[in-house]
Order: C-alpha cells, then structure tokens, then sequence
C-alpha cells in the first residue's frame, strides 16, 4: 500500500514537472510556450513580497502614533506625569 501512495506521488511529481519544464521558451507547445518554466511562481512571489512590504510599512507608520499614546497613558496612569503634561504631549502627538 505504501508502495503505491509513493509511486502516485512521483508520477504528480513528474507530471507538474513536464508542465513546467516541457515548454520551457519558444517552441514544442506553441508560438508563446507552454508553462514558461517557474516564471508564473516567481511572479506571485514578486507580487507577494510587494504587498507584504506595503502592509508592513504602512503597520509600522501608524504603529509608531499608537505606541507612544499608549507610553504616555502608562505614565499618566502611574502618576509619572501631571494631567497639563499629558495634555500638552498627546496634542503634540495628535
């Protein structure tokens, strides 16, 4: 039985491989190719990397104003600050 679930998996294996491999550039599949090799995979991760570099940079933008008025609440609360200090400073940060 586990013969066969290993056999099965090296025929997707090769199967997928053909696909990707079999028109690599001009040619057997058509003008265009068939498959462009892993071009398709590397788009998506250009195209992942991208968006997860946005998102991140814009998290850390807006991060930074929400931390410091969370600092400053913590200091306000522990009494390390009077109450005209801690409304002159969340202003500034606002």
């Amino acid at each position: 039985m586990e013969q066969n679930k290993n056999t099965l998996l090296w025929i997707v294996i090769a199967v997928l491989l053909l696909l990707l491999f079999g028109g690599f550039g001009m040619g057997s599949y058509g003008m265009m190719g068939f498959g462009f090799g892993f071009g398709w995979l590397f788009m998506i991760l250009f195209w992942g990397i991208i968006i997860w570099l946005a998102i991140t940079l814009l998290n850390a933008a807006s991060g930074r104003k929400d931390d410091a008025l969370e600092i400053l609440k913590k200091r306000y609360a522990s009494g390390k600050i009077s109450k005209n200090e801690y409304e002159e400073i969340k202003k500034e940060l606002r």
